[in-house]
């Protein structure tokens, strides 16, 4: 089994914490019980938030290339145990969605610890892009019509 990286976060989807410093997942303040390789593979889709994961790519980052293991029976295992820790449903996942035929994706949305009620991670509000695009096209957000300040106090 290869370690995967372990960078010094925390990611918080619903009510849950993965901790990818201490290798652990808890729900609500309580540590899940979640075996190394289950909560390796989590962690794994969390890093790629929405994106397709094939069988392959999963089998790579947990054993390498050069293992000889039942790798199905174990990214089927894996996938359950996770969903289990999870309470999650393959049939309306809320959590792993399995992509019949492909791998799976990480479908809630994240947000860096510390930041829960902010905008999850990776997205940002219409406002913000609103504001953004105004920004880069010379425009002040707060005034886009370009009217001066004393005009618009004196409509008030």
């Amino acid at each position: 089994m290869r370690s995967l990286s372990v960078p010094e976060k925390k990611i918080r989807f619903d009510d849950f914490l993965l901790d990818f410093e201490r290798f652990q997942l808890s729900r609500a303040g309580r540590p899940l019980k979640l075996e190394g390789l289950p909560l390796q593979l989590l962690m794994f889709l969390v890093e790629k938030q929405g994106q397709l994961v094939t069988r392959e790519q999963i089998a790579d980052a947990l054993w390498g290339k050069d293992v000889f293991v039942d790798v199905e029976q174990g990214i089927n295992t894996a996938i359950r145990k996770v969903r289990m820790a999870l309470d999650d449903n393959s049939g309306q996942p809320q959590y792993l969605q399995t992509v019949v035929g492909r791998g799976y994706r990480f479908i809630a949305r994240l947000h860096a610890e510390g930041e829960e009620d902010s905008a999850p991670i990776g997205t940002v509000s219409a406002e913000e892009l609103g504001r953004a695009i105004m920004s880069a096209a010379g425009l002040d957000p707060e005034n886009p019509l370009g009217t001066p300040k004393a005009s618009r106090k004196s409509e008030v």
